[in-house]
């Protein structure tokens, strides 16, 4: 019973403080718990937010590429009278992991419709055939005007829309209206139907006339050519982000994450329709979500985005580490501090059993101190007399053990220059003069104890640099008995340090003269990547210093030009898996700079891991590139009044004379000449002389057809190139254009006229030889009294103003 009650009594006297801490380590577990969950939560918000964020960006991104495409293609046409299938297929450029569908839509009159089908049938032979849209209503009478898809370049997967009439499809002829009225793209949503299952984005971009002008009433139907149409297939691009591609460089941080996206489209009083685009089987739920509103050409859109895994957003693997922690730190806590209560009458035994081990600890410290030979253990007493002389002090000084201990001082070993310098150091930090003898103990009070540098003296007089760390040598009662110091060799490490030193400096002042980016580049097996080395100079060509290019890859690809980015990439890839070298030119948005240009070279290699490593160089070109722009813009076009030169000419010849030699369809000439040119210039200035080649060339673009081209050869004398035309057909042109001509008003009261001379071209005929003739016919007009056309039909018969025949 004595024995139970005295039980009991231990029980509630040392048991009621576990409780309470326990109890206590509970509550503070599942406070941390909860907020630590709340915080994941919110962490979870914000992730999803950047990387939904991120995937938007991209989808705008793609966007307002094929936006630019269609305004580029469309000056392109504004300025290229002739278009094919071959040259529409070559300037359209599609994405690869989309689905979509480039197409030029003809503005073609039903009075032209036989002329079109016969261009048609020559591009693609007897197999073009006109498509009405299968959901087109029925209408007894004709439309006046087709809109049919002359050259389409489309994926594989999509439509073939070719010869459709996309002008009858639902929608599009209000499209197509406000197009022609704006002048601008105009984007048509094409929502899922039974003959178009998925839904899509259409891009219409009105082509006028070259000349046109920028008034509302001169965008009418006599001067539209046609329509660029770009279909975009909604699905496909929006599934493209919403599942990062592998094999990137450049990864967001969740791009295992993948995410579902609803687009729709905002009407003008700010509300949404219904969805244009949700993805398979998708069922929108509350929790995580991100909306931005996107613009394209005159829509507005909202784009929301879904995770594809909610779950995988909310970690709850910490709450629950956090409160099995609390809980086993609680449990933890509450036994030891039963275990210290239980077991305090067990105190002199644990000092006993570490008395013990302290001395199994110095006899494995000593013998330790026998096996290090490459550390030197050297112990003094209190009069600075060694008493330990280590193995590794033998051979670090070249003295035995026995030859040292109770004879010498550690300052006997010390080079006096390295010692004189110390004892100068300490007594300038101290304050007081410095012994000696007091070196270390002087050390030691200035808080220099550890791993200085102190240069040893061998017995063969060599100097040894040595890395010192020293310690006093105390008993129970913090009575120094001694000192202590531990020396470690580093003179092959120092003169190792110092010959990478110079090699570096070397390195560095040799990258710092080459006017470019010396860079080596590693790409591991892991698709993770990063500069090994990158010269100084990249700050000039990338406005990134070379520090922040070797922390974080990103600052600089960021300065990539979206539009070359993934040329770029894919050119790293190619190098890559084929170890061709790396040749990329490419441009760089700069903050500073703005766009440069940009080349690289670099050879790659495979190490025996499976990285890759690439040495190389990256120079700036952007004044070559300029360069070759303006060359490329002066070969061709006339500086003064906008039209095709005689290069331009000499280029087209070629192919003007296969298509004649290919159809059998003439081709005819006219060469025109200002009569009297030198008295304007002589009478009114050389200003009004330009003035009037410009209102010249003006006249003859808007008179001529789209079909015909209008060249410049130098001074007052101009080409018109009339492909698909015969010798008659040449003359009623240049009859017509001399009325004009006479007929347009100048920058001054007279009027001005013009000679011509029309022939037909020869086959195979060379264009020096076609020049020679025109010359010939232009020369007699100018003989026969100036304002006629002279032409090589009827044996050079001549044409006068009064001929009945205009």
């Amino acid at each position: 019973m004595a024995i139970s009650t005295r039980l009991n009594r231990k029980l509630f006297v040392y048991g009621w403080p576990v409780a309470v801490t326990f109890v206590l380590g509970m509550l503070l577990t599942v406070y941390l718990t909860q907020r630590i969950s709340d915080a994941e939560h919110r962490l979870a918000q914000s992730r999803f937010a950047q990387v939904a964020q991120h995937r938007i960006q991209l989808v705008d991104a793609m966007l307002y590429r094929q936006l630019w495409e269609v305004d580029a293609l469309r000056r392109f046409l504004t300025l290229e009278p002739e278009l094919d299938r071959r040259r529409f297929q070559t300037l359209v450029r599609l994405p690869e992991r989309i689905r979509m569908a480039a197409a030029w839509v003809e503005n073609v009159p039903r009075s032209s419709l036989d002329d079109f089908l016969a261009r048609m049938t020559e591009e693609y032979g007897p197999s073009y055939r006109l498509q009405p849209p299968p959901d087109a209503p029925g209408s007894a009478d004709p439309v006046l005007r087709l809109y049919p898809v002359s050259y389409l370049k489309a994926s594989p997967e999509h439509r073939d829309l070719t010869g459709l009439d996309v002008g009858r499809l639902p929608g599009h002829p209000a499209a197509f209206d406000q197009a022609l009225a704006s002048g601008q793209t105009v984007l048509l949503p094409l929502e899922p139907e039974a003959s178009r299952p998925a839904a899509s984005l259409v891009l219409i971009a009105p082509v006028f006339r070259y000349g046109t002008g920028t008034k509302v009433i001169d965008r009418h139907f006599g001067n539209l050519r046609g329509f660029i149409y770009f279909q975009l297939d909604l699905a496909s691009l929006l599934q493209s982000v919403a599942i990062w591609p592998k094999g990137r460089l450049e990864t967001p941080a969740d791009s295992d994450h993948s995410v579902r996206m609803l687009m729709t489209a905002i009407t003008n009083d700010g509300t949404t329709s219904r969805p244009l685009y949700s993805p398979p089987d998708f069922e929108q739920l509350p929790g995580l979500n991100y909306s931005l509103e996107l613009t394209l050409a005159d829509r507005l859109f909202r784009l929301t985005t879904y995770p594809e895994h909610p779950q995988r957003w909310h970690d709850r693997s910490v709450p629950m580490m956090m409160f099995a922690g609390g809980t086993l730190g609680a449990t933890l806590i509450a036994g030891y501090l039963a275990l210290l209560l239980f077991q305090r009458h067990r105190s002199e035994l644990r000092v006993s059993r570490h008395t013990r081990e302290l001395e199994e600890a110095n006899a494995y410290r000593a013998s330790l101190l026998a096996s290090a030979v490459d550390v030197a253990v050297i112990a003094t007493d209190r009069d600075g007399v060694i008493t330990l002389f280590s193995t590794g002090a033998e051979r670090l000084l070249g003295y035995r053990s026995d030859e040292v201990v109770g004879h010498k001082t550690p300052m006997d070993f010390h080079d006096p220059d390295d010692l004189r310098h110390w004892q100068h150091t300490l007594a300038s930090r101290l304050q007081h003069p410095v012994a000696q003898q007091e070196v270390y103990t002087a050390a030691i009070e200035a808080g220099l104890q550890r791993s200085q540098h102190w240069i040893y003296r061998h017995r063969n007089g060599e100097q040894r640099q040595v890395q010192l760390t020293l310690a006093t040598i105390r008993d129970d009662n913090d009575e120094a008995l001694g000192q202590l110091s531990v020396g470690v060799d580093i003179t092959d490490y120092i003169e190792a340090m110092e010959a990478l030193q110079r090699s570096d400096h070397l390195l560095h002042d040799l990258s710092a003269e080459v006017p470019g980016v010396i860079f080596q580049f590693l790409l591991r097996a892991d698709e993770t990547s990063c500069f090994t080395f990158i010269s100084e100079s990249v700050l000039k060509l990338f406005e990134v210093t070379a520090d922040e290019a070797k922390n974080n890859v990103r600052a600089l690809f960021c300065r990539l030009h979206p539009d070359d980015k993934e040329q770029v990439y894919a050119d790293i890839r190619r190098s890559q898996q084929h170890l061709t070298p790396w040749v990329s030119e490419f441009r760089v948005q700069l903050p500073q700079q703005g766009i440069r240009w940009l080349r690289g070279e670099s050879p790659p290699r495979r190490l025996s891991d499976g990285a890759t490593v690439w040495n190389g160089y990256i120079s700036d070109i952007t004044a070559l590139k300029d360069l070759e722009f303006k060359l490329r813009e002066q070969a061709t076009i006339d500086p003064l009044t906008q039209t095709f030169n005689r290069r331009h000419l000499s280029n087209q010849w070629p192919q003007a004379m296969a298509r004649y030699r290919r159809t059998g369809v003439p081709l005819s000439m006219i060469m025109l000449d200002i009569d009297h040119f030198k008295r304007v210039n002589d009478h009114y200035g050389h200003d009004a002389g330009d003035e009037v080649l410009i209102r010249l060339s003006h006249l003859l673009t808007r008179a001529v057809r789209n079909t015909d081209t209008v060249y410049r050869l130098g001074g007052e004398e101009f080409v018109v190139m009339c492909e698909d035309t015969p010798l008659s057909g040449a003359n009623t042109l240049a009859r017509s254009l001399s009325e004009k001509v006479r007929n347009s008003p100048m920058p001054f009261v007279e009027q001005i006229t013009a000679s011509f001379g029309v022939t037909e071209v020869r086959p195979n005929e060379t264009l020096d030889a076609a020049f020679k003739r025109l010359d010939n016919l232009l020369y007699r007009a100018k003989r026969s009294g100036r304002d006629r056309v002279v032409s090589s039909q009827n044996g050079a018969q001549l044409a006068t103003r009064d001929d009945p025949g205009r």
